[in-house]
């Protein structure tokens, strides 16, 4: 069975001039997937209209509506503008009878040798279904996963590099830690950070980047003030202020929950010299600092309760003014008892 195809390997094979009649999209970046699509558009209609745009070669079609024998019939019939026939079967993990398209199979090859081009963009690819080998083996499968951490920065980089923007290693660090991350919500955020620099919303005040990128919450801080009360200086009572504020602003917890998680694995990395550990200067000095005050044993502790945490406030009724006054009291009590 041949490999998985990547984004960046049919970007190459674009260049080359090499199109594959089929194409298998699928995995949760969609902005990836959405990049994927547009080269393949551009390889092979040229200079139509931009995507969404009116062309005569090209066909939109609804997984959950089309069979494979309609999405074949298609495929087949003679393009109204000549040339190449381009379709797009969004939601393409919901089409019945998906085997019907075995005919359009085949290698990649130039544009000229090619009647038709099918992108289907799904959300995965069923590994149990024997079709799904048979696209493995003919068709261009791209698999459009998550970006992992240690490429977030870099992607970030991009993004911002994208929009015309130059962002400090404190954004970027913070922008690595977003909860349920993925790129289109960093672009999103760069978005709202691009929009509040262009109407001068933060010449007066800079520190208000922190606020406009991940909110603002707690006793006169935000998410740094909180890490550095609890990671920082081990405050107990500063951090029972956060964790009293925290209980009165749900749509604050779950994000800020996510940071400390974020925080804590890296800080566990640090003190265990993890050679696998990848970080921005400005990461690094503050796990530095961080590390003169915390056990690596401790860390691990903490990352148990947050685990504890994270089901508390998911699956159980309990009230997150105790569930989040409870972590602060048993981690930095008990640890500053021990020590």
């Amino acid at each position: 069975m041949r490999a998985l195809s990547s984004p960046k390997i049919i970007q190459e094979e674009l260049k080359k001039g090499l199109i594959w009649p089929v194409y298998w999209i699928y995995g949760p970046e969609r902005m990836k997937s959405r990049e994927v699509l547009r080269r393949i558009r551009d390889a092979v209609l040229g200079n139509a209209p931009p995507l969404g745009g009116f062309s005569l070669a090209e066909t939109f079609l609804d997984g959950s509506k089309v069979s494979g024998a309609e999405v074949l019939d298609s495929a087949q019939s003679m393009s109204l503008g000549g040339g190449v026939r381009f379709i797009v079967i969004r939601d393409a993990h919901l089409v019945s009878d998906i085997e019907e398209i075995s005919p359009l199979l085949g290698g990649p090859t130039s544009k000229d040798s090619l009647a038709s081009v099918c992108v289907f963009l799904a959300k995965d690819l069923d590994g149990r279904k024997k079709f799904s080998k048979v696209l493995m083996e003919r068709a261009a499968v791209v698999n459009c996963e998550e970006v992992p951490e240690r490429e977030r920065e870099s992607w970030i980089g991009y993004l911002a590099k994208a929009r015309g923007l130059t962002v400090s290693p404190e954004i970027t660090a913070q922008l690595t830690t977003l909860e349920s991350w993925c790129l289109d919500l960093v672009d999103q955020e760069l978005a709202k950070y691009s929009i509040a620099l262009e109407a001068g919303a933060l010449d007066a005040d800079p520190q208000l980047a922190r606020d406009v990128l991940l909110g603002d919450f707690g006793p006169q801080g935000g998410a740094d003030e909180f890490l550095e009360a609890f990671l920082g200086q081990r405050n107990l009572k500063r951090s029972l202020e956060f964790a009293e504020a925290l209980s009165m602003s749900p749509e604050d917890s779950l994000p800020l929950l996510g940071l400390l998680a974020w925080n804590v694995r890296h800080l566990a990395l640090f003190l265990g010299r993890s050679r696998t550990l990848r970080l921005n200067s400005f990461l690094e000095e503050k796990l530095r600092r961080w590390s003169r005050v915390w056990s690596l044993e401790e860390v691990i502790q903490l990352q148990e309760r947050l685990a504890a945490l994270d089901f508390s406030l998911k699956q159980t009724p309990k009230l997150p003014l105790g569930v989040w006054s409870a972590l602060v009291l048993e981690t930095l009590r008990r640890t500053s008892a021990n020590r």
